[in-house]
Parts: C-alpha cells; structure tokens; sequence
C-alpha cells in the first residue's frame, strides 16, 4: 500500500465551544489552610490517591491537566498531552485520543501547541460529555523524508499506543465503553490501518471521527462484535484529491472511501463515508466534526454517589472543615496505609486525609511547601501521620505529624522553604521553650550529623547543636 505524507495545519478549522483556563501546575509552595481542625472522633478513614503524580498515578485518581508527560512503553518514549478540567468523578469518565497528521517541524501541527485555541476547544467539546482529551505525540523521531508520522512504523507505534492508553485506563479508571478515536490526515491513517484493526478489543464502546484519508486493508485481529457495531464516520472534502497534498498522486477522498468499504466488509455495521464540499485537504472543521461524534454519545452515567464513598472520623472531620467546597469529592474508597493500622483517602481539589488511632483524621495538601516536604520525608513511613491540618503563621505555615513517640513539625516560610523541626528531640525541645520560629527563627536546614551528636541551622543565625555523650544543647551563632 502506498502511504502518503499529509501536513496537520487544517488553515480553515473553526474552533468550537467554550474553551475555560487550565489549571496551572503546582510547584510554588503555598500557603496554608487557615481552617482549624477540630478533634475527629474515633474511627477509621481512609484511601484513594494519595498524592497524584503524573508518572505514576494511583488508581481511580483524577488525571490532571498536563503537557508533554514522557510515557516508555513497548520499548519507545514519546510524550502526550491530557486535558481533565472539569471532570465529574461522580459519572463515569470516558476519553477521546486525537491523532494528528504527519509533520516535519512543530510549526506545521496542533499536537505540539497543547496550549493552543484548537486543542483547547476540543477539550471542552470532550468535557461535555465527560472525557478527558488525550493528545498522543507520535514516538517517530525522524523528520526527513515523509516526516514525523504515526504510519510508516505503524505496528511499534502502535503497541506504544496501545501501552500508554492502558496504562491511562488503569490509572484513572477510565470507561472503556466510553472511547472516542479521532484522527487527521496521517493519524486518521494509522487509526484506520492500525488501531481498529489490530487488537482493538479493548474499545467498548465509543466510536471513531476519521477525517481526510482512513484507508484499510483489512483487519489484523478479527473484531468482536462490541468494536463491529461502533459509529465509524469518515470526512473527506470533495476537493481533497489527488493533488491536494504530498505526494501528488495521493488522494484521501479515494483512501476514505476504499477505507469506508473494507471497514463494511469485514463486518462493521455502522460505517458512514460524509463527502464536504469545496473543502480541501487543509480546510477541515477539525474540532466541529469531532464534536458532532461526540455528540452521538448518551450523558455519562452516574457510578456512584461521592458521598457514599466517605465515612468514621475522615468523613466527620471533612464536612466539619469545609467539605467539597474545600477538599473536592473523594476519588476512591478509604484505603490501608500498612503501617500502625492507618487509613488514607484522597480528594480532587489535591489533598488527601489521613487516619490513625494516635492522631485522628487531618488531611495533607499536595502541592504546598509542607505537603511536598511530607511527600520526599515517605509519607507516614518517615514523619508519621499528620496530627493537625496545615495551619497558617504571620509568615508561614506550619504542620505537625507524630508516629508513636516521635513528634516532627514542618514549618515552611517564603525564605526558608519547608524544614523539619524534631519536636520531641533535643534540639526540638530546646527550639520550642526559645520560642519556636520567634526565638531562634524557621529551620534552614533539617538536622545533621556533626562529631559527637547533632546540629541544625535557624534563620535568626544560630546553630544548635546536641550533644550525644551530655544530651545538652548549646547554641551559637553561626
């Protein structure tokens, strides 16, 4: 079969639907919570993601808005792109893949501008009935000749494709009766000659948009009859032939409608062919024929009720601090920690609460100086669980965790960063009758190793340092 190169820049595309603003990262420390916590009565409380992270997330966790996260599978690296803002954890989550058409700079295609109109407008169109987009970045590496392409490499890329997308749909326990495949140009190519034609069994449900070009040569892995039924439609503009692109020979109105008929004779049941006319190969609505598939889709169900989900002491706790306008919904059931019979459970708005008999449910804001700090010290396993939320100073933040006898403060200002204060240590409890931050200052670093014991550095300028062989503490300035 003859391939051909197709460039992403659709010059005439209209961009549809309300786009909204993404969310930005969480890397600045921030402030803290000025709510007070309330003692939680006994009970158990417990998990969901405990911290989202982007390489590894936890199951049923909500993806987060993210650009270029790097994903090794089936022996390539590429990146991808995800939008989820506004997703309801309470219904279930579907996702639409777009793939783009070849490229041999960035500057030809949507796919490397993920803050761009277009990708922006399709993900609202994707909101809509509660779908996450997922932008995939072709593994192809090589430029030259018919350039960056999903195609010429198909079946690799392909398990690439494959691994990422299962990995997703673990990690986030996203709906696969609720799939949406779209693909331009080359991508709508390697959908066509690839993704529904080889081991495609874990499409559900959905559908596929498959816009200028989607040729077939018949199916690699024979189909169950969940994939036969999907709406399966194919755009080809009218004047989008032979000569409309490179090479010159190729046509994709040709390729869609070759593409259309195999697709009906190897058994799908609901495979449409739209010809557009006067529209050539850059002039596709792109976003506006997605959306049009899209809309084929029922509202996402109900799975289950958010607030079924909490209960004991992280339920009590939750709605006497502010609830969802303050944590979001949980995302999973409570969950055991393993250690010292503790719970955890996760919330959407990047927190999660913690339980355990000594110190009771507080949660952990993820993203804040102390909940980044909390997260590199290994969680429970190295300060212990959080014994209050995080609380607001005059100039700062600060948060206490305890495991058994061990108390640990983590204090966190602008200058200073977040450091760790041992409480129930020597030089903890010498800090503390100085007058906490407002004697000898915030830490500047944790404690240290020095010869006989001891030491930690304070922002007022003094060294501290215990002694191993006279548990004494002398101080100096430094």
């Amino acid at each position: 079969m003859h391939f051909s190169r197709h460039l992403a820049v659709p010059a005439a595309a209209l961009v549809l639907g309300a786009v909204t603003a993404l969310s930005p990262a969480l890397t600045t420390p921030a402030a803290a919570s000025t709510a007070q916590v309330t003692a939680a009565p006994a009970g158990a409380a417990a998990s969901s993601a405990r911290l989202p992270q982007a390489t590894a997330p936890t199951a049923a966790a909500l993806p987060t808005t993210g650009y270029h996260r790097s994903f090794t599978g089936a022996g390539k690296t590429s990146t991808y792109h995800v939008y989820a803002d506004g997703i309801d954890r309470s219904r279930a989550v579907g996702v639409l893949y777009y793939l783009g058409g070849d490229y041999t700079s960035v500057k030809e295609t949507w796919v490397h501008n993920p803050g761009g109109t277009h990708l922006k407008a399709m993900a609202a169109e994707a909101r809509k009935k509660n779908m996450v987009l997922v932008v995939p970045i072709s593994p192809d590496k090589d430029a030259s000749g018919n350039g960056v392409t999903w195609w010429e490499d198909a079946d690799a890329n392909g398990d690439w494709f494959r691994a990422l997308q299962g990995s997703l749909a673990s990690s986030y326990g996203l709906d696969a009766s609720r799939t949406w495949l779209a693909g331009y140009s080359g991508g709508a190519e390697f959908l066509t000659y690839e993704l529904l034609a080889d081991r495609q069994n874990w499409i559900r449900g959905g559908g596929a948009t498959i816009i200028g070009g989607g040729g077939s040569s018949g199916m690699q892995t024979a189909p169950d009859a969940t994939v036969r039924s999907l709406p399966v439609t194919w755009y080809a503009g009218s004047k989008d032939v032979a000569g409309s692109t490179t090479p010159a020979t190729w046509s994709a109105s040709a390729t869609a409608a070759q593409g259309r008929q195999r697709y009906a004779k190897d058994g799908f049941t609901r495979t449409t062919l739209t010809t557009l006319p006067g529209l050539s190969h850059d002039d596709y609505d792109i976003v506006g024929l997605i959306s049009k598939g899209l809309a084929t889709l029922p509202p996402a169900p109900t799975t289950s009720s958010p607030s079924a989900l909490l209960r004991g002491a992280i339920r009590a706790d939750y709605l006497a601090t502010g609830g969802a306008a303050t944590y979001g919904q949980p995302t999973s059931a409570e969950k055991p920690t393993g250690l010292l019979g503790g719970v955890y459970q996760g919330f959407t708005k990047n927190c999660t609460y913690y339980w355990s008999s000594q110190t009771g449910a507080h949660p952990v804001k993820w993203g804040t100086g102390i909940g980044n700090a909390y997260r590199a010290a290994d969680l429970e396993r190295g300060w212990g669980y959080p014994a209050i939320a995080e609380r607001a100073l005059a100039n700062g933040a600060y948060q206490d965790f305890h495991r058994g006898t061990a108390r640990v403060r983590a204090i966190y200002s602008p200058r200073t960063g977040t450091h760790a204060v041992k409480l129930s240590g020597g030089i903890g409890t010498a800090w503390q009758k100085a007058g906490h931050e407002h004697g000898w200052g915030f830490p500047t670093t944790e404690e240290y190793a020095v010869n006989g014991g001891v030491a930690q550095k304070f922002s007022n300028g003094w060294v501290v340092t215990w002694h191993r062989a006279t548990g004494k503490v002398t101080v100096a300035k430094g």
